[in-house]
């Protein structure tokens, strides 16, 4: 902390900010700020006045009452870059994918658990072609509208469609529709769908509450919100990696791996966004790969490469062999394999209607504690 003098460098202080970002992740934002203003000498004034931008930074979008939808304003990733990303991932992805497919199956079995039906269906970003392929019938679906940023992707899936040796084909009654539209900004009229389908896709939205807020008003009275996106565990080894690589080769770190929701924010997100009964579930996958080479490739075949605004667009080739040799070293199975965690977050929620099971008011329950206790109590022996 001493080390940062007034007018130092950008790098410096891009340095700076990630040291108290991590200590404000163990201890807590307040905690942070005390120990780096005791670490700092009393004549640092720039320093605490950098320590309280990056506290207005992180803390103004969450701010109670900052935006009814979410906030516009943050530009966490590069959306632009994302749509290219996908656009070459639609002519690398196969037919199956060893990912894609267990948790677009494991999100679709929900439909299984409704009783009701899902005439007007929205397939939206993500594996959205796994949808497609893997939906067989559930939900009742009769309309199903597919939507992607990606203009090649929505190319690749009619094209798929309209082959022979497609299943869905054999389907006459299902009605399809295709669309290249944003998560961010959907143009679909309040209460036009009774289901909106995303795998694997919202872990990309700069502004997941209010995308989430615009799902909800797209739906109808008892619509249903299904989502799976990767949560924050997802390739944890391959952040030590690049974190311990870096730091060697390079002297700092930069941002390799996007930044991801935790489990524990699933939950908020969906009552900020309005929506009813909501359910969150955790499931986690371990990927087995040959190399970190064959990992990389199959971030980009999916189309998951890194897409964070501020990233550094050069790696270095040193930094890079590095990254794999301590990726090989650290986590390497005893047939030299290495593996990758994904985490996947599930959650479903859906539009608050009269119909919909709701929790009694404080004050109205009929029976007391002393009445319960009463059960328990034997007339000739002791209390349970």
């Amino acid at each position: 902390i001493r080390d940062v003098q007034y007018g130092a460098s950008v790098q410096e202080w891009h340095s700076f900010e990630i040291l108290f970002y991590l200590l404000s992740e163990m201890v807590g934002m307040c905690e942070a700020l005390s120990r780096f203003a005791q670490a700092a000498p009393a004549n640092h004034h720039q320093l605490l006045r950098g320590l309280w931008a990056m506290i207005g930074r992180a803390s103004f979008s969450a701010a109670p009452g900052f935006d009814q939808i979410g906030d516009r304003n943050v530009n966490i990733f590069d959306r632009s870059y994302k749509r290219k990303q996908r656009d070459r991932a639609a002519w690398l992805l196969g037919s199956n994918d060893p990912l894609l497919d267990p948790v677009t199956e494991n999100l679709l079995d929900r439909l299984q658990d409704c009783k009701r039906t899902f005439p007007i269906a929205l397939n939206m970003g993500g594996a959205v072609e796994h949808v497609r392929r893997l939906l067989r019938g559930r939900g009742g679906i009769e309309r199903l509208i597919t939507m992607d940023t990606s203009c090649d992707m929505i190319k690749k899936i009619m094209k798929a469609e309209t082959s022979e040796e497609n299943d869905i084909v054999t389907d006459p009654k299902l009605e399809r529709l295709y669309i290249v539209a944003d998560e961010e900004f959907l143009p679909f009229k309040e209460g036009s769908l009774d289901l909106i389908i995303s795998s694997l896709g919202l872990h990309w939205v700069n502004d997941l509450p209010g995308a989430m807020t615009q799902c909800r008003m797209a739906l109808k009275p008892d619509g249903l919100f299904l989502a799976a996106m990767l949560g924050g565990e997802t390739l944890r080894e391959l952040r030590i990696a690049c974190t311990v690589a870096q730091l060697e080769r390079e002297g700092g770190v930069s941002a390799r791996v996007s930044p991801l929701a935790q489990v524990q924010d699933a939950g908020n997100l969906l009552t900020r966004a309005g929506l009813a009964l909501p359910t969150v579930d955790v499931d986690q996958y371990t990927m087995w790969y040959p190399s970190a080479l064959e990992l990389i490739q199959h971030l980009q075949t999916m189309g998951e490469g890194n897409a964070v605004s501020q990233r550094n667009q050069c790696l270095k080739r040193d930094t890079a062999l590095a990254a794999a040799a301590v990726y090989q070293s650290m986590f390497a199975g005893d047939d030299g394999s290495i593996p990758a965690t994904f985490q996947v977050i599930y959650m479903a929620g859906w539009r608050p209607h009269s119909s919909q099971q709701k929790s009694q008011s404080r004050g109205s329950a009929t029976a007391s504690f002393a009445d319960i206790e009463k059960v328990f109590i034997s007339s000739d022996g002791p209390e349970v």
